[in-house]
């Protein structure tokens, strides 16, 4: 297998819940080759901690905070994995000017956005979104045929081979994009419980990445864990 191939797992967090002010996107890129071993050593973590379950930050809980670190540990230290998210604050999009008064819409709109950054000439993508309900069941194969578009225009050898909305349940990478997805959105959320163990979890990830703020927008070239803080231009 090419090395020139990846994998992109996709997430999302609080986009629907009118009672958080921000929503996150997020992706999680390893290269294809590297599958089967990233796979496996996540599961060693699982097994080391007994985790039972699916992994979804909604249901982090105290009694696993060192397997939630232990996860943040492996992220850090595997050398293939990198992450990318867009923190969107849905006070400020226009829906009536720009999205056609549809907030699913705006919602393709972002994540389109977000994957946009992650596609590079000269390589080959596997895209995996997790499955949500759509009002028009279109949507996903639109977000497809735009980041087509965006290629033909502006990459050379390069080409999405594969595009698939999935589980959660069935896939343990796009399990990882939750929790790192739902950790932003926690993060970002200034009404957040600052006792809780999301806050314990989350202030591990700013020790092991050094920052004091993870709601700022990276530099491009900061591949581990690149944030981008959409702004609205009016």
């Amino acid at each position: 297998m090419k090395d020139n191939i990846y994998n992109i797992y996709c997430d999302e967090s609080r986009v629907e819940n009118p009672e958080y002010k921000n929503m996150v996107i997020g992706s999680l890129e390893i290269p294809r080759i590297q599958k089967t071993r990233i796979v496996s050593e996540l599961k060693s973590v699982y097994t080391k901690h007994k985790f039972p379950h699916e992994l979804k930050w909604t249901k982090v809980h105290n009694k696993y905070i060192p397997f939630y670190k232990d996860l943040i540990d492996y992220f850090m230290s595997c050398p293939y994995m990198n992450f990318r998210c867009i923190v969107v604050d849905k006070t400020k999009i226009k829906l009536e000017e720009f999205h056609d008064n549809d907030e699913e819409l705006a919602f393709f709109k972002f994540y389109y956005l977000m994957l946009r950054h992650k596609i590079l000439s000269n390589n080959e993508y596997y895209i995996f979104l997790d499955k949500k309900p759509t009002r028009d069941r279109h949507r996903a194969r639109a977000l497809h045929h735009y980041l087509d578009s965006y290629i033909l225009w502006n990459k050379e050898s390069c080409n999405i081979k594969h595009f698939q909305a999935i589980d959660s349940s069935e896939n343990i990478l796009i399990q990882l994009t939750d929790y790192l997805v739902g950790l932003m959105g926690f993060e970002c959320d200034e009404s957040s419980n600052k006792e809780s163990p999301k806050r314990a979890v989350t202030q591990y990830l700013k020790e092991q990445l050094q920052k004091e703020n993870l709601c700022v927008t990276s530099p491009l070239a900061e591949e581990k864990f690149n944030v981008f803080v959409w702004q609205s231009s009016r």
